[in-house]
């Protein structure tokens, strides 16, 4: 039977669509058996591989800093640059109400570095795998029973919630401060049990921060500090003529120190245990112990060892080229800000007080902010008249300038905030007149002018050595400024020899201008300091005394 051509292109095109259309059947099923469900697992896949990603955008990375800091932070290997602390314990201090606020944030960053430390409180405690020790647990009972200082260590142990609902519930603060000052003898005593023969010890507090980088550097190179000594190093403060170390800002003890406290004293903490009902302060208690069993004073580490933070360090004179060992009353957030800042510099040089300020605070600064507290109270100007006098904190009486010692901008200061502004404008070193008439204006005129000859002369290797004189007496002069930024409130104008970020204040709830709080910086003032300064060559280290 003979086929028309016509049915043959009919068999040939039915024959393809089949082969076409099980093709497509084959390759669409996949799809079918995985939709809705396996298309909403694959996009999770991509969202968790996202965040689990070591690498993010630095945070901290912003106009200002771009030199100081890498645009993006890279978290896989935090501790690579970590200093070795072999012979160095860290032991940190804290209280059953805060502990879980403040500890974690430790625990993520520097403490996660740390090979060994130890962690006491007023109460035993156990935060995830890490173990909280409680530092009055061998208190004599006889000593605590009539102490109205340990009523909230007896709360504790009651509250059958979180110590946190507990305490938000009375809300009374100062009882933990009362009971704070009884740790500090008995956790030497159980450090120096459980973690023997250490070459130093540094004591914090849950709201410290340490650089381990430089704190490492100076114990083991640069202090020349041997710890076979009896050593005891901090910032220096007086309560009643008795020099101690603060605790908020962190101390350092050698072993030696504290193995002769513990071994050859036994006595020492039972004794201060009854002394602390008649004292304020455990630190002080401490030197007072160190200093009575082992006639050794604090030796002076300020400003190394500080007591301040990023925000309210006082950036200036004396607190510029040197490095930075410790600050104190961070916050969680300010500890976790203060770590990523270390991780993501992109140097790895000594960090300096400067550096904190050119990473931090710079990019911060503005010339002016409403509702804003500097923290500018070095000198004051207030209003003359008897009653705001009297109105006026005497802190700030305190730091008035005399009114014979005062110039025309100063005696107005206390009038507004504009005129307080004033007062760090009126220190400005006026422009080089003799250079910029001298040089600028012979640099713009053309060639062969009548000057040539005038030009000649001036540029002698004498005029050279001039302009350089005058240059260094311009320096010397900016180096010199005492007054970088102002507060005004409640007509009292204060000014500050340093320069600070500060913290906000409440809005006032009226509208009586004296009530605002404003805050200024002379922004051209400081860039001229630093300018006047220069590069920090060697860092300035702190020799204990």
């Amino acid at each position: 039977m003979i086929v028309s051509p016509s049915s043959r292109r009919l068999k040939i095109f039915g024959g393809i669509a089949v082969v076409g259309l099980i093709a497509i059947y084959a390759h669409a099923r996949p799809q079918w058996n995985q939709a809705p469900f396996e298309y909403a697992r694959d996009y999770y896949q991509s969202v968790t591989n996202y965040f689990g990603s070591p690498v993010y955008n630095n945070t901290l990375y912003t106009k200002g800093n771009e030199e100081m800091v890498d645009r993006y932070y890279n978290s896989s290997s935090p501790c690579a640059n970590f200093p070795s602390t072999d012979g160095v314990l860290l032991v940190m201090k804290t209280g059953a109400t805060e502990a879980f606020d403040r500890i974690p944030t430790h625990l993520l960053t520097t403490l996660s570095c740390l090979p060994d430390f130890l962690i006491f409180s007023d109460m035993e405690q156990q935060i995830g795998p890490y173990h909280v020790y409680d530092a009055l647990a061998e208190f004599e009972e006889s000593a605590k029973a009539h102490n109205a200082d340990f009523d909230l260590y007896r709360d504790q142990k009651e509250c059958p919630v979180s110590q946190k609902s507990c305490v938000d519930a009375k809300k009374d603060g100062q009882k933990a401060w009362n009971l704070d000052k009884y740790k500090f003898l008995p956790m030497m005593e159980q450090t120096w049990r459980t973690r023997p023969g250490r070459d130093w010890y540094i004591f914090a507090e849950a709201d410290t921060y340490v650089f381990w980088a430089n704190v490492i550097h100076w114990l083991k190179k640069e202090s020349r500090l041997n710890p076979r000594e009896k050593l005891y190093l901090g910032s220096r403060s007086f309560i009643g003529g008795t020099p101690f170390a603060h605790g908020g800002s962190g101390y350092i003890i050698s072993g030696t120190l504290l193995k002769h406290l513990v071994e050859y004293h036994p006595g020492v903490v039972k004794q201060y245990n009854v002394k602390g009902a008649n004292e304020c302060c455990g630190d002080l208690m401490l030197a007072q112990a160190l200093d009575e069993y082992e006639n050794v004073k604090i030796r002076q580490a300020w400003p190394m060892v500080n007591g301040e933070k990023p925000s309210t360090l006082p950036y200036g004179p004396g607190h510029w080229c040197e490095p930075i060992l410790t600050m104190h009353h961070m916050n969680a957030e300010e500890i976790s800000l203060v770590w990523q800042f270390e991780q993501t510099r992109k140097t790895d040089r000594v960090l300096l007080i400067k550096d904190l300020y050119d990473g931090l605070i710079k990019p911060k600064m503005q010339v002016s902010r409403q509702n804003w507290d500097n923290l500018s109270e070095d000198v004051c100007y207030l209003n003359p008249d008897l009653q705001a006098q009297q109105r006026a904190d005497g802190h700030f009486r305190d730091r008035q300038k005399k009114e014979d010692e005062m110039n025309e901008v100063e005696k107005v200061a206390w009038k507004s905030w504009e005129n307080c502004a004033k007062v760090c404008e009126s220190q400005d070193v006026p422009d080089d007149e003799w250079d910029t008439q001298g040089i600028f204006k012979r640099e713009n005129e053309g060639p062969g002018s009548a000057s040539d000859t005038e030009t000649s002369g001036d540029t002698s290797p004498s005029d050279a050595a001039a302009r350089e004189t005058r240059k260094k007496l311009m320096n010397e002069k900016k180096r010199n400024r005492s007054c970088f930024q102002y507060r005004w409130h409640e007509e009292v104008c204060c000014t500050a020899k340093s320069f600070k970020l500060g913290a906000p204040k409440s809005e006032p709830k009226h509208s009586d201008l004296k009530a605002k709080w404003v805050s200024g910086w002379h922004l051209k003032g400081i860039n001229e300091w630093i300018d006047a300064m220069g590069e920090c060559t060697n860092p300035a280290w702190k020799t204990p005394d």
